[in-house]
């Protein structure tokens, strides 16, 4: 199973459009928390919102987490030792209100675990292997602590190092 989350703050109707033709077309499995989008699937079951206990056990059953590149939801997937593909919101596009996502994605995807894939093409080549994607360990803390230093300067600077 593929869970799907795009947070609670804003909707990503792109993240959900381009998980439901994947789903269309690949014999799996996906549920998605799709906030309040515009966007209603066919393929894929889904939700509006989740409560934590939900949203917890989705990421612990997936064999993958896709997400929007937000911190809260790359720090659930290592917590429970579950790779995770991030996209991020374009602020061009009407998605976020500035581009910090597009900002920190590359930088996000040094880290184990977390792969980028800021298209569609990168989201289906990841997708279309998800066997290949590395588990992260909870014994990994250096780039937990990279993670948390990256969180802390940026906060601190506004701006990638």
């Amino acid at each position: 199973m593929i869970f799907v989350a795009v947070g609670t703050q804003f909707p990503f109707d792109r993240l959900i459009e381009n998980m439901n033709e994947w789903a269309a077309n690949n014999d799996e499995e996906v549920i998605a928390q799709i906030a309040d989008g515009e966007y209603i699937p066919q393929n894929i079951k889904w939700e509006r919102f989740l409560d934590a206990k939900q949203y917890n056990q989705h990421i612990k059953d997936a064999s993958v987490f896709v997400s929007h590149a937000g911190m809260g939801n790359i720090i659930s997937a290592r917590h429970h030792n579950t790779p995770i593909i991030v996209m991020n919101r374009q602020f061009e596009l009407g998605e976020h209100r500035n581009n910090h996502q597009a900002d920190g994605v590359t930088w996000m995807a040094k880290l184990s675990g977390v792969y980028a894939a800021p298209t569609q093409a990168e989201l289906y080549t990841l997708l279309c292997d998800t066997s290949a994607l590395q588990v992260v360990s909870n014994n990994d803390t250096d780039n937990l602590d990279k993670l948390t230093n990256f969180l802390s300067g940026y906060i601190e600077t506004g701006r990638i190092d």
